[in-house]
């Protein structure tokens, strides 16, 4: 067995090497950057939404959706009773939507994409005598 005076020193020895060890990762590690503290832009920090307003003139109840178009999946905002109007839920603004009138058996009237701008608000009048069409059949 090693003599204290010798113990003590092999000890001195391996908490260098850890240290150093130590100083060799973090120095060695990415660093974090901390981001500037700054006000965000009013502008950029308000949630880019617009406002959809449906007036309905057709006999049948319909639900209100968009398509992000160029990509898979529909989001439900709403719907609007047959000659009644209706606010729905925000829809994304400054990206192009494709707006969809489905009715109770599934036949769709569908817009071509369009651009809302933020804080907007527009109307989509459907027309009794709107031509409604289920999306895999004829027209309905």
């Amino acid at each position: 067995m090693a003599e204290p005076s010798e113990r003590s020193r092999l000890h001195a020895v391996f908490t260098t090497a850890r240290l150093a060890t130590l100083v060799l990762c973090i120095s060695c590690s990415p660093r974090v950057v901390p981001l500037p503290v700054q006000d965000p832009d009013p502008e950029r920090a308000r949630a880019a939404l617009a406002t959809l307003r449906v007036d309905n003139h057709t006999t049948e109840r319909i639900a209100i959706l968009y398509r992000h178009a160029g990509r898979t999946g529909e989001v439900g905002v709403g719907h609007v009773d047959a000659d009644d109007s209706a606010v729905m839920a925000p829809v994304p603004a400054g990206e192009p939507l494709i707006l969809v009138a489905r009715t109770a058996a599934g036949a769709e009237l569908v817009l071509a994409p369009r651009t809302f701008v933020i804080d907007s608000a527009w109307t989509w009048s459907i027309e009794r005598g709107s031509r409604f069409i289920h999306p895999d059949a004829g027209t309905t």
